[in-house]
């Protein structure tokens, strides 16, 4: 970590230093901007790091893709230092949740007795809820927009009447396990 803060440093003196009359050479400068450029974009958080809980993006630390905290699918766990991971949809949310080591985040963040609270959208309203307090719907004719998922429900009713329509299995967030995580996700 130490490391990678002297390269920033580095970076951004090269990169305040090519704005300077002194190094304003023809074909220099834009070389230096260039190569100052692309280190300073490496001195952000890794792909699916921890990020501050009001962030309005994160890389999701399961499939490592961009993620918007107003996408309709976006889940979060929300620590309790101020933190959260966010997730691009509710199966890598649970995939996480249930085996946090097989994922390359720091060690607090593996640590779910650091919890404050985990997040998903509602599959009709798009409101965020509590995972904790949600109904889950795996296995039915509806996928996500990554394929098979996971349909969270702020209650057991609007769960029941997804299911009547579409099929699916009822769980909640305490009944989820590594191996139904894995059934969902098969390829």
């Amino acid at each position: 970590m130490k490391s990678r803060s002297v390269i920033c440093h580095f970076s951004f003196f090269i990169f305040h230093s090519s704005l300077s009359r002194q190094w304003q050479m023809k074909n220099v400068a834009p070389l230096l901007l260039a190569i100052a450029g692309l280190v300073l974009t490496s001195c952000g958080s890794s792909h699916g790091g921890a990020v501050a809980a009001n962030a309005a993006f994160g890389f999701c630390p399961v499939c490592h893709m961009k993620v918007k905290a107003a996408d309709d699918w976006t889940a979060e766990i929300f620590y309790k230092d101020g933190t959260k991971l966010m997730f691009e949809s509710p199966a890598d949310m649970l995939a996480f949740f249930t085996e946090p080591k097989r994922y390359d985040v720091d060690d607090a963040h593996k640590d779910l007795s650091r919890v404050d609270m985990v997040s998903v959208k509602d599959y009709q309203s798009k409101q965020k809820i509590d995972a904790r307090d949600a109904s889950f719907v795996y296995d039915s004719s509806v996928e996500g927009p990554m394929g098979p998922d996971f349909n969270p429900f702020a209650s057991e009713e609007l769960a029941e009447t997804f299911i009547a329509a579409n099929g699916g299995v009822l769980v909640s967030l305490g009944q989820v396990t590594a191996d139904i995580v894995r059934q969902v996700r098969k390829p």
